[in-house]
């Protein structure tokens, strides 16, 4: 795993923290994808830098101080020592195009060095982006090198037709010629992305799928029925914004109904708060939890 993540973790992890619920460690390392211990180097670093963050059974929160030893510009503008510091750290992420564009134009339009924001910008992700576009106008194939698969756990280099962008440029639907396949990509997970000059060969093949509210990708609808107790329902809407509509009350607690493309997104999220949600479909959902519990009971 590289460094270039760290800084999209960390805004993840300090918008959490300000959360009336805080972040329990293990949810969210399972969400990034990592070991409890990086949670926790995180966790020490944001100490490291002066943020005071409590403890309470298992779940970690930021201290709020709005008290009148701050005035509203000291909390709202960065000096320019604070954003130079921020700007070392995120001229080497691969945060995602439109986030990273939206921080950078706000953290150095209240500095001194507003003129380096497009700078910094230009020479992260959006660079893939830009080629992207371009193929896709073009109706060209490229390269995706070393794109970091979650799924299969791999990296290597995958030749695509690209031809969609979905959520804010952070979702690539693109035909992969290998596996004769359209697939989705994180675009945070491309390394670099290398021209074809060559055409796309399978256009008749192109065809558009849905990415689901826990962000899996897939052409099946799975319907999905939780029973959500205040927790687990405040979690879901922080963690994943997009579950708000399909929520409804139900006497104490929440019912959580909606299509999915994957088992794998939601059994995650459920894994994480057990004591807290029932299952009331579908009965596969079950099972899937049920063998991945086991599998890890082997493994240790």
């Amino acid at each position: 795993m590289t460094d270039h993540k760290r800084i999209y973790r960390i805004f993840q992890m300090i918008a959490r923290l300000r959360g009336p619920m805080g972040l329990c460690k293990k949810t969210i390392a399972e969400d990034f994808e990592v070991s409890e211990r990086t949670i926790e180097r995180y966790l020490q670093l944001l100490k490291d830098i002066g943020f005071e963050i409590t403890k309470h059974k298992e779940r970690f929160k930021l201290v709020s101080h709005n008290d009148s030893r701050h005035l509203p510009d000291d909390l709202v503008a960065f000096t320019v020592e604070e954003a130079a510091a921020v700007r070392d750290v995120m001229v080497n992420t691969d945060l995602s195009g439109h986030l990273q564009k939206s921080i950078l134009d706000k953290l150095y339009a209240l500095t001194d060095m507003d003129e380096m924001a497009e700078t910094l910008y230009n020479i992260t992700t959006s660079k893939n982006i830009s080629e992207i576009r371009k193929a896709i106008k073009a109706k060209q194939s490229i390269w995706l090198k070393n794109y970091e698969s979650v799924n299969s756990s791999t990296i290597k280099d995958r030749l695509v037709e690209p031809f969609r962008f979905f959520d804010y440029y952070n979702y690539l639907l693109a035909y992969e010629v290998e596996s004769q396949m359209v697939k989705q990509y994180k675009t945070g997970r491309i390394e670099t992305v290398k021209a074809t000059d060559k055409s796309w060969q399978y256009q008749d093949k192109h065809h558009y799928t849905s990415i689901d509210i826990f962000g899996m990708g897939g052409d099946q609808q799975i319907p999905i029925r939780l029973q959500l107790g205040l927790r687990a329902k405040r979690l879901l809407i922080e963690e994943h914004p997009g579950a708000t509509t399909f929520i409804r009350k139900s006497g104490q607690d929440y019912i959580f109904e909606a299509p999915v493309n994957s088992l794998e997104g939601v059994s995650r999220f459920v894994a994480g708060l057990m004591d807290d949600i029932t299952i009331e479909q579908p009965e596969a959902l079950k099972t899937h939890i049920e063998k991945k519990v086991k599998n890890f009971l082997l493994r240790h």
